[in-house]
């Protein structure tokens, strides 16, 4: 799929957008929030700027190999979130969100991966997508539901934000429903 920063997809409140480098910044401040990325098991608190900045450096590449799509939650012009699709390989592949605290509980969590499910099986051709969240994670628990996701198993998993191993919910949700 080509890479167009200057694609969007609309929600009722939310643009979502291609992340761009000049997004590590804002992304840094939002992920500098010990409540955000406790919720990230690969996120490390305080988040490393440079490896923050190469992360967002490849987006573009990645779009263009088809491996993952990084979107950019914006309101009202401002980025208040990321979320993305990656791990694609044979019509498979798994969502992902993190939204800075200042906006939780308004609903832009649903809206915005409402938004790119659709993204992921319209735009890229996904049949399989999975996701998984912390099992103390109840708000991102409740939006896979909503979303149609099954839940599959609990694995254990070491998250580096906690620096100890967390019960992960694993879940799917296949086009055919």
């Amino acid at each position: 799929m080509h890479y167009d920063p200057s694609s969007r997809l609309f929600t009722g409140r939310l643009v979502l957008r291609p992340t761009v480098p000049g997004d590590v910044e804002r992304a840094l401040e939002i992920r500098s929030n010990p409540a955000v990325a406790r919720n990230l098991v690969s996120a490390t608190i305080p988040p490393d700027p440079g490896k923050m900045t190469s992360w967002f450096r490849g987006h573009a590449d990645e779009w263009r190999d088809g491996t993952a799509y990084r979107l950019s939650i914006d309101l009202d012009g401002r980025m208040i979130g990321v979320c993305d699709v990656f791990d694609i390989a044979d019509a498979e592949g798994e969502i992902g969100y993190w939204i800075d605290e200042a906006v939780w509980g308004r609903g832009f969590g649903l809206e915005a991966a409402k938004r790119l499910l659709r993204f992921a099986r319209e735009d890229v051709g996904l049949k399989r997508i999975r996701a998984g969240c912390a099992d103390d994670n109840a708000a991102s628990s409740a939006i896979l539901v909503r979303l149609g996701f099954d839940r599959l198993e609990d694995v254990r998993v070491f998250s580096k934000s906690r620096e100890a191993e967390i019960t992960q919910r694993r879940f799917q949700l296949v086009a055919s429903r």
